[in-house]
């Protein structure tokens, strides 16, 4: 199946004609770094009136001296994206357009695609998709396959070629979803050269992101909240086709109220023993619900930890 992607440098498009030139889905640039491309809003209205899917990207500039100062810039960088493209449920999913390394290490640049990624996926429940061609994501990435493991699908950059080279052991197995194969198709409706993409798959629906479970009865902890004693935490009741899988976090918060929680490292299993270290705090599970690569998250009420 066919599609494009475009940004400002593109100009104005007349997306009729693109729809009836036979491509089915566009992805445009809504923010490249801090500066918002001035045509996202035009493209995402143009695509949608003439029936084409649509999703966004960002192209990421990666910056930060400090490692602190690279999940800042990161999440910085998530949050401008998210406010901008404000993505929405029947969209592709969000891209992370990753050709610079902005000086970053390896290390480094991993530790700013995986911020970015999780920020993003906070604020919209949606795993995004990675934009990268094999040659930069071989050394520039170490070739990691940690973000195909995690959720993120790849669309790969590689002209020219009768099949793509897909990093990261076939990306984990999974293959590419999109395939930039070209940076010079000829589309009706658009003055001169414009991306061209291929998505491996029968209908682009597949691709298009889920509603998000809904919470019906929250997560709840039973158990006796002592040092030493085993809690154990209900995941709650959740409306979503398929069913979601749940995954747990435990928390210590400071206060009564859990305004102040930070996670428990390692605690990510619906039984929990009290430590030492809870007594005079409270406790609750954090319960993640994911189906079909979309997730939502519900606390229960936190509990007082008594000695």
């Amino acid at each position: 199946m066919r599609g494009i992607d475009v940004s400002h440098w593109k100009g104005s498009i007349n997306w009729p004609l693109v729809r009836a030139g036979g491509y089915r889905f566009a992805f445009a640039e809504a923010t490249n770094g801090f500066t918002a491309d001035w045509t996202y809003g035009s493209n995402r209205a143009g695509a949608a009136t003439a029936g084409l899917s649509f999703g966004a990207f960002h192209y990421a500039r990666p910056g930060g001296s400090t490692p602190r100062a690279v999940i800042a810039d990161a999440v910085a960088e998530a949050d401008f994206f998210v406010s901008v493209a404000a993505p929405q449920t029947g969209d592709l999913a969000p891209v992370l357009d990753l050709e610079r390394t902005g000086g970053l290490t390896r290390a480094s640049l991993r530790a700013w695609t995986a911020a970015w990624l999780n920020e993003v996926w906070q604020q919209t429940g949606s795993r995004a998709t990675i934009y990268s061609s094999p040659t930069f994501w071989r050394h520039s990435m170490r070739d990691a396959s940690v973000f195909a493991t995690t959720g993120s699908r790849l669309w790969v950059a590689h002209w020219h070629v009768r099949r793509p080279w897909v990093p990261a052991a076939d990306w984990g197995s999974a293959g590419w979803t999109f395939w930039q194969w070209t940076n010079c198709s000829h589309v009706p409706g658009i003055r001169g050269c414009v991306d061209g993409d291929r998505f491996r798959g029968l209908r682009i629906a597949s691709a298009l992101t889920a509603p998000q479970p809904v919470v019906v009865d929250p997560p709840t902890v039973v158990g006796v909240p002592e040092g030493g004693q085993t809690l154990s935490a209900t995941g709650g009741t959740w409306q979503a086709d398929p069913a979601p899988t749940l995954s747990y976090q435990w928390q210590r918060c400071s206060d009564t109220t859990a305004q102040q929680c930070a996670a428990i490292p390692k605690a990510v299993t619906s039984a929990y023993t009290v430590a030492p270290a809870d007594v005079g705090s409270t406790l609750r599970v954090l319960v993640t619900a994911t189906s079909r690569a979309r997730s939502a998250w519900s606390a229960s009420t936190a509990v007082p930890v008594n000695a």
